[in-house]
């Protein structure tokens, strides 16, 4: 097993530098590995267009339920008189209220 080993790296390591080396001296290799790699990001794109159509779908729609959400608060605490908003948990108290009745503390 160890005698193995011993024969296999050194044996990736030329492989590797002999890929390497003929990178930097052919072009041809060198653009026939550029195509791979280009043909493969053209299919990943491909295959993941439905996929960031449907997230950027679903993004948008909650973002714009979000922001509807957010629209009908303010217009609801503009137009009611619902007091004032406790500073530690942020729940509605009376206005002359000295205590918070949700979470006891001192306004």
């Amino acid at each position: 097993m160890i005698k193995a080993i011993f024969f296999i790296v050194p044996i990736f390591i030329i492989i590797v530098f002999v890929l390497v080396i003929a990178q930097l001296i052919s072009p041809k290799f060198r653009g026939k590995m550029m195509s791979r790699q280009v043909k493969a990001t053209k299919y990943m794109m491909d295959e993941s267009k439905e996929d960031i159509k449907s997230i950027s779908t679903d993004m948008a729609n909650a973002t714009k339920a979000g922001i509807e959400m957010t629209a009908r608060a303010i217009k609801k605490g503009l137009t009611e008189d619902s007091g004032i908003y406790c500073k530690h948990c942020g729940s509605i108290i009376d206005e002359d209220s000295t205590f918070c009745k949700n979470c006891g503390e001192k306004q």
